[in-house]
């Protein structure tokens, strides 16, 4: 979704926002999905990058809804999500993440069981987009209660990643 004006797309949902007009503040909201903030010299931009939205290319619209803007993201920040050692994923949709952003993304988790690294396929959709800085020092949702969890703790509550432009 882009945003052109104060309080365009309030209420709807969607995995990614993005805007290059000053004021416009653009949301997304998560739980143990990666947050993913991206920043380019004039705008910038929003995602809630879960495994299906992943799997879709959330990332690359993104990335390319900012280039249409004129102005491609440079940085990208990864929020608190869910992490390997606590996230199992298991059925054909882990091979379907590995054909797209490769065997790192396999993982396995601290029970031994097999698992998906989300972080490791956005790093990948970013940098296959062109983002040339990708930081990740966020930590797990799931270990961590400072964050909500709904796969660990079945929290109900979601947390909301934010941005906006004060001057264009």
């Amino acid at each position: 979704m882009v945003v052109t004006h104060p309080g365009e797309g309030a209420g709807e949902a969607a995995d990614a926002a993005v805007t290059g007009t000053a004021g416009c503040p653009v949301v997304v909201r998560t739980a143990d999905c990666p947050p993913v903030v991206l920043l380019g010299e004039r705008s910038v931009g929003v995602v809630h990058a879960g495994w299906r939205g992943l799997r879709d290319g959330v990332v690359e619209q993104a990335v390319a809804a900012l280039a249409d803007l004129g102005d491609p993201p440079r940085v990208a920040h990864l929020g608190p999500c869910i992490r390997v050692g606590c996230y199992e994923f298991v059925g054909p949709e882990r091979h379907e993440m590995a054909a797209l952003y490769g065997s790192a993304v396999l993982g396995t988790t601290t029970a031994g069981t097999p698992g998906l690294d989300l972080p490791v396929a956005v790093i990948a959709a970013l940098q296959a987009a062109g983002v040339e800085q990708v930081e990740d020092t966020a930590g797990c949702t799931a270990c961590d209660p400072r964050w909500y969890s709904h796969r660990k703790r079945g929290d109900a509550e979601r947390m909301a990643t934010l941005a906006w432009l004060e001057h264009s």
